[in-house]
């Protein structure tokens, strides 16, 4: 993983207010930025890189640790 800009943990909630969640913090970063969403939705790569596609950014790389995981996204 690389260095963080923002993290945004997300652990259990709903996962279409999850993406409402990430693109809004997304829009408050500047450009070269990293924000790390944390997680527990399996499906976050799925609904994930879309989003990355649809605002320009780039999916950095996804881990997992437990069941939870770490998707890294520059804006």
């Amino acid at each position: 993983m690389i260095r963080t800009d923002k993290t945004l943990e997300i652990k259990g909630r709903l996962s279409n207010r999850a993406e409402t969640i990430a693109k809004n913090t997304l829009a408050s970063l500047t450009s070269g930025q990293v924000l790390t969403v944390v997680t527990t939705d399996r499906s976050a790569k799925l609904k994930l890189s879309p989003l990355c596609q649809a605002l320009g950014c780039v999916l950095i790389g996804i881990r997992e640790e437990g069941g939870t995981f770490y998707v890294q996204i520059q804006r």
